[in-house]
Formats: C-alpha cells, sequence, structure tokens
C-alpha cells in the first residue's frame, strides 16, 4: 500500500469521524485522536511514520497565519502583560518543572534531557482550545487572553527546544550563545514576517485576479515560515507577524468577493489540516508503545501521570500569581484594569490542551547526538509527548465545557454592545450622506427617499437592541434594488459605512472582531450590487 493510498485512507476516516462528533455535538480534535488510536491499533494495517516536516512546514503555518489575521491589535496590546507571562513566563516555568520530574523520577535521565521533553509539552494547542471553547459564550478578557498566547507560545515553546536538543546532541551550552541566538530568532523571524508582509500589501492592488489573490494569502503565510526557517530564525513569528500585518490591511486589500470567497477557502483549509493533524496523534501512538516493550507497563503508566499531571498543575498554579500579583505590586495596574473573577482565571488555567505543535516537535527529534550515540529517550520522550496530548485532550477538553456551565460564567456582551455601537455610528454617517446627496441633487428624491427610509428604521432598530440587551441578531438588509440609480446610491453608501468602520478602529473605538463581522455584512450587501458607471 502507497503512501499516498495511506493519506487518503487517513483523509477520509478524519472527515468521517469529525462529521459524527459534530452531529454529536462533541469537540471533533478529541473524536479525532481517539479514532486515529483504534486505526493505528487495527490489525493488518501498514505502520505510519509521520515526517516532521509535514507537520512543521505544511500544516502549521496556515495555523498560525488564520488565528493571526482575526487577532485584534487593539485587544492584544491592552492583554499584553498576561498574554507574554502566559506565553514566555509559563513556557519556561512549565519546561523547568517537567525538567525537574524527569530527572527525579526517570533513572538516568538529565536535567538536558528533561528541558527537551518540556519545551516540547509546554505550548497549549490553539486549534484544540478553539474549537472546544467555540460557542461557549466565554468572558471577552479570556478570549483575548487565549488567543493571544496562543500567538506567541509556540515560538517561546521552539526556542526553548532547539537550545535543550543542541545541549543533548552536543553535550554542551553556552548562554551567551543562546542569548545572542535567541535574539535571532525571535527578532529575525518577527523582521522577516513584517518585511514580506509589507511587500505583500504593496505587490497585491496590482494582481487584480480573486483566485490568484486568494491563492498568494497561502504563499505569504508558506513564505514567511519557510524563509525564516532557512535563515535559521523563528517561522512562527515569521508567519504571525505576516498575519497580523495581513489582518489589519485586509480592508484597503481585499474586494467583497475576495473576501467571501477566501473566507470559504480558508475555513475549508483549515479544517482539513486541523482534521489530518488529529487523527495522526492518534495514529503514531501505538507504534511508540510497541517500541517501549522492554520497559515494565507499570513504570511507563507512573512516568506518563506524573507529567501530565506535572503540566496541568504548573498552568494552575502559575495563572493565579500572574493574574493577580500585577495589580498587588503596582498601583497603576489597580487604577487601570478590575482583577478578573477567580473562576475566569481557572478557566484559563483548564484550557491547556496540547496538540499538533508538541507532535511535531517530539517526532522532530534527531535520531543521533554528534557522537554517533542514539538520542537519549527518544522513544520514551514519544511516549509522554502523546501521554500529555491524549491527557489534556480527554481531562481537560471533555470537561471543560460542563466546568463552563457549573461556574456560572455570565455572558460577555461587550463584544455585542461594542458591535451595535458601532453599526448605530455608521448608520449615522451614511444618513449625514444622504442628506448631503439630497442637498446636492446627486440622486433622484424618491430613490433617496427610500433608503433614507431604510437606515432610519435600521438605526432605530439597533438603538432598540441595544437598549434591551439582545444583540446577536443581523441587522435588516435591503430586499432588492428597484433601479440601477438606486444601485449606485448603495454602493456609495457602502463606502461610506465601510470608511466609518476603517475610522473607528484607527481610532481604537471598535476592535478587529467587531470590523469584521460588520464588514462581513456591508461584503455581502456589495456583492448584491452590480456598479455601473
Amino acid at each position: 500500500m502507497s503512501d499516498t493510498t495511506v493519506y487518503l485512507g487517513l483523509l477520509l476516516a478524519a472527515l468521517v469521524i469529525a462529521a459524527i462528533a459534530k452531529r454529536l455535538d462533541q469537540p471533533y480534535p478529541i473524536a479525532l485522536v481517539l479514532g486515529g488510536v483504534a486505526i493505528g491499533m487495527a490489525p493488518g494495517l501498514p505502520q505510519i511514520r509521520l515526517n516532521p516536516e509535514v507537520v512543521f512546514f505544511l500544516l502549521l503555518p496556515p495555523i498560525l497565519s488564520e488565528a493571526a489575521y482575526f487577532t485584534s491589535w487593539r485587544d492584544f496590546v491592552r492583554w499584553r502583560r498576561p498574554i507574554l507571562l502566559l506565553a514566555f513566563g509559563l513556557v519556561a516555568a512549565t519546561s523547568a518543572a517537567i525538567a525537574a520530574i524527569c530527572a527525579l523520577l526517570i533513572p538516568g535521565m538529565t536535567w538536558a534531557t528533561g528541558f527537551v521533553l518540556g519545551a516540547i509539552v509546554s505550548p497549549p494547542d490553539a486549534a484544540a482550545a478553539t474549537t472546544i471553547t467555540r460557542g461557549l459564550g466565554l468572558p471577552r478578557r479570556i478570549v483575548q487572553v487565549l488567543e493571544g498566547e496562543s500567538l506567541v507560545n509556540d515560538a517561546a515553546a521552539l526556542t526553548v527546544y532547539r537550545f535543550a536538543v543542541a545541549a543533548v546532541v552536543t553535550g554542551t551550552f553556552s548562554w551567551s550563545e543562546a542569548l545572542l541566538s535567541f535574539l535571532w530568532i525571535a527578532a529575525g523571524g518577527t523582521a522577516i514576517g513584517i518585511a514580506l508582509g509589507l511587500l505583500f500589501v504593496k505587490v497585491f492592488p496590482r494582481i487584480k485576479d480573486p483566485q490568484i489573490e486568494i491563492l498568494s494569502t497561502f504563499l505569504l503565510s508558506y513564505g514567511s515560515y519557510v524563509l525564516a526557517e532557512t535563515a535559521h530564525a523563528s517561522g512562527v513569528l515569521a508567519a504571525v507577524a505576516s498575519g497580523l500585518l495581513l489582518g489589519w490591511h485586509s480592508s484597503e486589500l481585499f474586494s467583497a468577493t475576495v473576501r467571501i470567497r477566501a473566507s470559504a477557502v480558508w475555513q475549508t483549509m483549515l479544517f482539513l489540516v486541523n482534521a489530518m493533524a488529529f487523527v495522526l496523534i492518534g495514529v503514531e501512538l501505538p507504534p511508540v508503545i510497541a517500541s517501549l516493550a522492554g520497559y515494565p507497563r507499570a513504570e511507563l503508566l507512573w512516568w506518563s501521570s506524573a507529567v501530565a499531571l506535572t503540566a496541568i498543575a504548573v498552568r494552575l498554579a502559575w495563572v493565579f500569581p500572574g493574574a493577580y500579583l500585577p495589580g498587588l505590586l503596582s498601583a497603576r495596574i489597580r487604577s487601570r484594569e478590575a482583577p478578573p473573577p477567580p473562576a475566569q482565571v481557572f478557566v484559563v488555567g483548564w484550557t491547556g490542551l496540547r496538540g499538533v505543535v508538541s507532535l511535531a516537535a517530539a517526532l522532530a527529534l534527531p535520531v543521533e547526538t554528534a557522537g554517533g550515540l542514539p538520542f537519549p529517550y527518544r522513544n520514551l520522550i514519544l511516549l509522554l509527548t502523546f501521554a500529555v496530548i491524549l491527557s489534556t485532550l480527554l481531562l481537560q477538553g471533555l470537561t471543560l465545557r460542563p466546568l463552563v456551565r457549573v461556574l456560572g460564567l455570565p455572558k460577555d456582551r461587550s463584544s455585542e454592545e461594542e458591535q451595535l455601537s458601532a453599526r448605530i455610528q455608521s448608520t449615522e454617517r451614511v444618513l449625514d450622506r444622504i442628506a448631503e446627496m439630497e442637498v446636492a441633487g446627486s440622486a433622484p428624491g424618491p430613490v433617496l427617499q427610500r433608503v433614507r427610509g431604510f437606515f432610519e428604521d435600521r438605526q432605530a432598530e439597533l438603538r432598540s437592541r441595544l437598549e434591551t440587551e439582545t444583540g446577536t441578531e443581523q441587522p435588516p438588509r435591503p430586499e432588492g434594488f428597484r433601479s440601477i440609480a438606486e444601485q449606485r446610491v448603495w454602493w456609495e453608501l457602502a463606502v461610506v459605512e465601510r470608511e466609518s468602520l476603517r475610522e473607528m478602529r484607527r481610532k481604537s473605538e471598535i476592535g478587529d472582531e467587531a470590523m469584521r463581522e460588520i464588514e462581513r455584512d456591508i461584503d455581502l450587501l456589495e456583492a448584491r450590487i452590480v456598479p455601473h458607471s
């Protein structure tokens, strides 16, 4: 059986499993991992060995770019302290704690080898957490911190991973070299991503072909990652930086048609990527267990449980001091932001699911050291990595939704209120423009009167929703256009409304989430209009 046939079969299995999980309203990443384990244990199937470069260079870049694209710059800057404490401080603390546990429990394992494992399992998986928490109505602060953490923690963990692997392979470690290397990895990766993102922004308007425009966004994602890795910098930070730039400029770069098409293409692509990634996690587990037949099963279970519980416990122990100590130590922080409720902090601590990055890093471990000896404990590190992935996905993933319900977290309406306020303000701008058009006589009076009536009714409904605390419904849309003149008016008003949103975002009156939700409605309106000169 060829590799192509095997991967096509796995893709088909992943789609079937994901479809069943969605029909049953269950998190599909967990179902895919369990399904992958079942597939890997099925008799008669060829042993599947995943090339780590497939994960790093094929699966990871679009996941990172998509997460960065939808990240709100305003909210990332606002919550940068908790985000960076999780992305850097928690990664270092988790790596050190797991290294200590391994050196204490596993005979012969050194701190350097323990740090390799710690770096591998320290970053939570953004795709798994987002999929499971979507639709729970979590407070906005939690979502923003988790999304911001997912953008940076992979780079931090993979940097520790590089240093730890180099120390094991060569047997030496230099703090000065490590510091210089870290500066280049972080600064170089970010600079490469920014440079390619700015180049893309300059070149993109010259393309003018929807299919090529959409494909070029994938090229930016993969190109940023590969170029940075080729330069021995951080491909993760490069993909994140270029994705952030693309997201900020998307309103000016993309037409309504391209945005609508690109959204469908990217959603489909990311579903396939995540489906394959999680099913491969499960498929890889049985061969790893078989390779450790010489170890007593009781010891493997004890080590696996200890490492998994350490990864979970360190995160829970970290989030509470990280949430409250800065405010206790700084009057300035206390005056700017209220401390989060303990229930919200606990949810952030419990949302530490591991996934595809940990799998890829474990599989990418070298087989030999510089002296030609086998890489110490390589197969055991693989098993312990799988133990952490499975434990967090099953224990935390399956209990997260019930936990949110038990804690009774209030539904956060701040995003809905922000969107409603932005829609009201943009509608006011549209009504002002209609008044200017009436004075100038730039369109037939009956047409302007009909359009003005629609926006006045819309304004009244939006204000009513804001007052009655119901903001999830979409605003009314025009049923049809009676003439070419009316199409022209609607087209011009869509431009006014879009520019109003851009101005509000530039002033940080709204975030990128509100901007995109409202802009999607404008895109759907523009897609129905055939502009005429």
